[in-house]
């Protein structure tokens, strides 16, 4: 089975931000729905990147840095946190395309398992004629 790279969930993820932005402003033509969206999915990209950079960064030597691990995961995870907190206190945003945005590195993580099982089958298909 395909090895699930980080980077092709990060390049997806990327893509449906993008994608998701444009239908959400063409189809709903008012800024706040774009804006929920966009800031949501960009918040999610950019917490997956530093999860990513945190978790390389603290198992790239042969010695893991647990200290490293113990400040820098609990201070990404409240400064995301604080950053939602403050664009749904003040922000004029529209929850349920804020959720949208928040899951689309679930959306992506599925997308690019089903992408692996089709690509897997049709491989299979080629090889066994079956």
């Amino acid at each position: 089975m395909k090895e699930t790279i980080v980077s092709d969930i990060e390049r997806l993820n990327f893509i449906i931000f993008i994608i998701g932005s444009i239908l959400s402003l063409v189809i709903m033509r008012e800024y706040r729905y774009f804006f929920s969206f966009a800031v949501a999915s960009a918040i999610i990209t950019l917490n997956f990147r530093f999860l990513k950079k945190i978790i390389e960064s603290g198992f790239s030597k042969s010695k893991i840095n647990k200290k490293d691990l113990l400040i820098k995961l609990p201070l990404k995870f409240f400064l995301f946190a604080g950053i939602v907190a403050v664009i749904i206190i003040y922000g004029n945003i529209d929850v349920i395309f804020f959720l949208i945005g928040l899951s689309t590195l679930f959306i992506s993580v599925i997308i690019n398992q089903i992408m692996a099982m089709l690509s897997l089958s049709i491989k299979r298909r080629q090889k066994n004629g079956a």
